[in-house]
């Protein structure tokens, strides 16, 4: 058996383990954001930004985890089950019969909200119900959370968790897919906030807000993509070409994008520079746009000089190696995976990455991917959507790489 093939089979161990943990759990568990879901605290910070900043803060950096303390019930995410979903598209081999990949498209349906937060089925219906022909499906995270900017109550739907649903509906080929594909771009042409200027156009974080973030723009663009590759309606390429052209227009001369345009988001990270070059490398070549290709080689130059180590080690920050987190080194395995799909040059092996990935974060006995917050602190809390469905995903499109399939 020849080192390649000791490999995969290490990984495909690890992905089978992980994934049936959280089958198990009913892909319920804590989330590094869920603080506000506190059954304690929760309501009593209804009318406080700065409080409620606090609490998440303050349960996503605890030494220990406090949410039974502190009444936090374990949550199922729809970001979550998505990412397994298309873990199961990518590894089918998991799932042969199929039944598990129809329990999780049937579970994303169902909680459907529309652009008002309000769920498009009550409590009980079945996704096969009917959608009005103008309906709009969005999806948000199952507790609120209170961002520098604004805040989102649960199930409030943001463009990113839509996106990676829409993604996992599609890739999986859900009955009714289509449906609820529609529903998701008039959700993203009608209710998203939108700026336009020479540049181009920057779609809003969701309904609720102005934000210009660069990643969820994208999000909503690569939306449109699809929908402008499935014929759904006109234009589309249009507005998603529209929101390339502004990401790409603010892109930093060493090929770095910070996360936003507001002055305190002027920061770069692993994580976020993945999905931005991930999906323009989407964008691309749903939208036959390799006039952008020269502005993705030179962010995939900065993300493997300056976000990797020569060992494959996922850096959070640039220059920063702690804290050292699993969705970082996810997202590095697909952001590489898709360069070299797409004909980019492959700066960083993913199969080093997801190495290093269970080298430093993989804990067999408990069957989960923790985050090490420094050299002395690894936090013990296995977290369903950030650290399990991301690396269940991830490893998923490396097996598939690999022929495991």
């Amino acid at each position: 058996m020849g080192e390649a093939t000791r490999r995969l089979d290490g990984l495909e161990s690890i992905a089978r383990s992980a994934w049936s943990r959280e089958r198990a759990l009913g892909f319920a568990g804590p989330d590094p954001y869920d603080g506000l879901n506190s059954r304690l605290l929760g309501p009593a910070l209804s009318r406080s930004r700065v409080l409620r900043l606090a609490l998440i803060q303050a349960v996503k950096r605890c030494p220990f985890d406090p949410r039974r303390l502190l009444l936090i019930p374990p949550g199922v995410n729809p970001k979550g089950l998505s990412l397994f979903l298309s873990g199961l598209a990518d590894f089918p081999a998991i799932d042969p019969s199929g039944v598990e990949a129809g329990i999780l498209q049937d579970a994303l349906i169902r909680c459907a909200s529309s652009p008002d937060g309000t769920p498009l089925f009550a409590p009980g219906a079945g996704g096969e119900s009917a959608l009005p022909s103008d309906a709009q499906a969005g999806w948000g995270y199952d507790f609120p959370w209170q961002g520098r900017a604004f805040f989102q109550p649960a199930g409030f739907p943001t463009v990113v968790c839509t996106s990676f649903v829409v993604d996992s509906l599609c890739d999986s080929g859900a009955a009714g897919a289509g449906e609820f594909f529609e529903a998701s771009v008039r959700f993203v042409r009608k209710s998203l906030g939108r700026f336009e200027c020479p540049d181009g156009v920057c779609f809003s974080y969701s309904p609720r807000d102005a934000s210009r973030v660069y990643n969820a723009s994208l999000f909503a663009a690569k939306i449109l993509a699809r929908g402008h590759a499935a014929g759904i309606g006109g234009g589309l390429d249009a507005e998603a070409s529209r929101a390339a052209d502004f990401v790409i227009s603010r892109q930093s001369p060493d090929g770095s994008w910070p996360y936003g345009e507001a002055h305190h988001w002027q920061w770069v990270d692993g994580l976020h520079t993945g999905f931005v070059l991930e999906t323009l490398m989407f964008l691309g070549r749903t939208l036959g746009r390799d006039d952008w290709d020269e502005s993705i080689r030179s962010g995939l130059g900065f993300y493997a000089g300056n976000l990797f180590a020569p060992d494959g080690t996922a850096l959070y920050h640039p220059g920063s190696g702690y804290p050292v987190d699993p969705h970082s080194y996810a997202q590095g395995i697909l952001t590489w995976l898709a360069a070299g799909r797409n004909g980019f040059e492959v700066l960083v092996d993913p199969s080093l990455i997801a190495d290093r990935a269970v080298e430093l974060l993989w804990d067999d006995r408990r069957r989960g991917f923790r985050i090490r917050r420094s050299r002395f602190d690894a936090s013990r809390t296995i977290y369903s959507r950030w650290s399990q469905a991301w690396m269940f995903r991830a490893l998923a499109a490396l097996l598939k790489e690999g022929g495991r399939s």
